[in-house]
């Protein structure tokens, strides 16, 4: 799972790199927290999603899918399961829908943390033109950290409506964190965006 989310990490970290190359530290900074916010948003609607399309139960272990990194490797569990249950949650439809959540989820988090080492790594510009406060990034990582245990829990309670709802309410504030840390980054003072 987590080789999978730092190959999804890679794309859009690779992304903000080459359009801000030429980009001063914060406005990097500032560029992954915005790509960081947009996908997390993104995530939050896939999960919905998930939840709509009763796919939650897809692979009903965690963090894999019967003890496979895909649903490839748990085809016979998820055939068995389906065959036992031809109406019930687990279907290979499913347990994509439910992985493919994972996974973003899995990439959202590695983006977390390469901004809050960003920002410990950066706390003071080489140009002296501003700095970063680590805590908001620490903070948000620590709230991923948390958000992904109330997924782990969405699954091994069977979708306990009381998670579930926590679980959604984590991902707003997942969000507001992010959106607090991409307005504090584009408040700094002194041209940041470009290098001359």
């Amino acid at each position: 799972m987590l080789v999978m989310g730092m190959v999804l990490a890679c794309g859009p970290l690779l992304w903000v790199y080459l359009r801000n190359r030429r980009a001063k530290p914060l406005g990097l900074m500032h560029a992954l927290a915005v790509v960081t916010l947009f996908l997390t948003f993104d995530l939050v609607l896939f999960g919905a999603f998930t939840r709509l399309t009763d796919s939650g139960l897809g692979c009903p272990d965690w963090p894999g899918c019967y003890g496979s990194a895909s649903p490839l490797g748990a085809s016979a569990h998820i055939d068995a399961a389906q065959q036992a249950l031809p109406s019930g949650p687990v279907t290979p439809r499913k347990a994509w829908v439910e992985m493919v959540h994972r996974y973003l989820a899995t990439g959202v988090g590695v983006l977390i943390t390469v901004l809050m080492a960003a920002a410990w790594f950066g706390r003071k510009s080489a140009t002296g033109q501003g700095t970063v406060n680590p805590w908001w990034p620490t903070l948000t990582w620590i709230w991923v950290c948390i958000q992904g245990a109330f997924g782990a829990l969405t699954v091994t309670m069977k979708l306990f409506p009381a998670i579930v709802t926590l679980h959604l309410l984590g991902g707003y504030v997942l969000l507001a964190l992010l959106t607090v840390q991409v307005v504090l980054l584009a408040r700094q003072p002194g041209p940041w965006h470009r290098c001359p």
